[in-house]
């Protein structure tokens, strides 16, 4: 019952804190039977939210002993389903702990139960998937052979990919792999269980870094940022189509409704952008994927095509700086009715943004201060959205008692205000960021219509770069 109610709750957390959160291949994910659900560790604790939030089924993470060393903390943790993992710097008895944690695991499985498990065993930055430890493998390898590979466990991979992990910027996609089935491991697991073991972890480690980004060359990562920039969603990853993403199950009758409601009222994104950025994300990897194979066999043409790139956007540097400077007077209506539109929206949501601002600054610049003096990045990112909560509850709900306790407001109608607050807060957030893009279209449109030969030429050179990295792709697709 508390992990329902606290996955409802953080499902629409998650829709006001990240700008997108989406998921792809849950297909993947069984609807029934045990299965491991292994994941990278870039996000601490948040990580678990965020799986938590798509998963249909409750997921028993497995998580290090020391988050149970403070009792309410740990009865929460246990009532959620999660399993402590022990540690010989830790505790002295590990190992014998480990063993009676790991009956209790295989108790779940038997079940058909779902366990959360990362296998990198600490936090790992966002951008590169650490050795794996062994323990994932032994513990499904050990459960299947109780059951003489009979069991029907799979090991599910999962990447989780941020775009950052700023507070209230950040932008994630979970990418769920092709389940790895576990009986296809009992021939080799009789004669050579050690060399098995090592061969899933090996395997495990493939198909993470197949779902998440995993950067062995940054030099190759730069140049796919770039493409991405440049390419735009010219270039898409050759992915199957996906089933849309299915929302938690709620309560039926007015419950539902008022659910579905609250999960529009507070979506910060459209379907359409959803999808773009879905894409954006699948597009960089694919681009990074490409460009690795490329480079171990082809590292000339990596180095011409990189070249092309930064010669393109030097010109188009020097185009922007050129119609920075110079006060376009050939279009003057067209000019003046961007403006006029543009202050328009500028008058017309200064009230808006004013509201929002006074009730959600002192909880906002509170938070960010706070959480920026945790040095660890993983660690920065789930302060901000577990202090964000704190400081934006807290808030809220001694506004809300205020207008109701003390200025004679009615219940509902203090309900009502307190809901005003998260989307006229973001609302100061899509303020700020319009304005700065407003400003730098205006350079790119009165440029544009100014010259059009080097728009021609630019325009060349960018279909020749789409051209040479699509010559890469057809060979060194993954």
């Amino acid at each position: 019952m508390l992990y329902s109610i606290l996955q409802r709750l953080f499902w629409l957390i998650n829709r006001l804190y990240f700008v997108e959160v989406q998921a792809s291949g849950l297909r993947h994910f069984p609807a029934a039977g045990p299965v491991i659900l292994a994941a990278n560790h870039p996000g601490s604790i948040l990580d678990t939210i965020l799986m938590g939030t798509f998963v249909p089924r409750p997921i028993h993470f497995l998580a290090r002993s020391g988050l149970f060393r403070v009792k309410p903390v740990a009865w929460l943790f246990r009532q959620l389903g999660a399993v402590p993992i022990y540690r010989s710097d830790e505790t002295p008895d590990a190992s014998q702990r480990n063993r009676a944690v790991f009956s209790g695991v295989y108790e779940l499985l038997e079940e058909g139960g779902c366990v959360g498990i990362f296998p990198e065993g600490k936090n790992a930055p966002r951008t590169r998937i650490a050795p794996l430890r062994t323990g994932t493998a032994r513990m499904a390898l050990g459960f299947e052979a109780q059951h003489r590979f009979a069991g029907g466990l799979v090991i599910v991979p999962v990447g989780i990919n941020f775009t950052s992990r700023d507070f209230l910027t950040a932008a994630v996609l979970l990418r769920f792999g092709p389940p790895i089935e576990i009986a296809g491991y009992a021939a080799r697991y009789a004669t050579h269980p050690q060399q098995t073991v090592a061969s899933l972890t090996a395997d495990v480690q493939q198909a993470l870094q197949r779902q998440a980004m995993h950067i062995d060359d940054m030099r190759a990562a730069e140049l796919a940022e770039d493409l991405a920039d440049v390419l735009g969603e010219d270039v898409e990853a050759p992915v199957p189509p996906v089933p849309p993403e299915a929302s938690p199950k709620t309560s039926p009758g007015w419950l539902r409704r008022l659910w579905t409601l609250a999960a529009r009222w507070y979506q910060r994104s459209t379907p359409e952008t959803q999808a773009a950025f879905k894409r954006r994300m699948l597009s960089r990897k694919y681009i990074y994927d490409v460009l690795q194979r490329a480079l171990h066999e082809v590292p000339q043409r990596i180095d011409a095509l990189r070249i092309r790139v930064e010669r393109y956007r030097d010109h188009l540097q020097q185009r922007d700086l050129r119609g920075a400077l110079r006060h376009s007077e050939d279009h003057p209506v067209r000019e003046r009715l961007l403006r006029l539109r543009m202050t328009l929206y500028a008058v017309l949501m200064a009230p808006i943004v004013m509201f929002g601002f006074m009730h959600n600054a002192l909880p906002y610049f509170l938070t960010k201060l706070t959480a920026q003096q945790f040095d660890e990045e993983a660690i920065r990112g789930f302060a901000y959205f577990a202090l964000g909560i704190l400081a934006f509850g807290l808030t809220y709900a001694g506004i809300g008692f205020f207008l109701w306790y003390s200025a004679g407001v009615s219940l509902l109608g203090s309900l009502l205000y307190v809901a005003l607050l998260p989307p006229t807060g973001l609302a100061v957030l899509t303020y700020r960021r319009t304005m700065v893009l407003y400003r730098n279209r205006i350079l790119v449109r009165t440029f544009l219509l100014n010259e059009e030969d080097e728009a021609a030429l630019l325009r060349e050179e960018r279909q020749m770069i789409a051209e040479r990295f699509e010559q890469l792709a057809t060979k060194y697709s993954p």
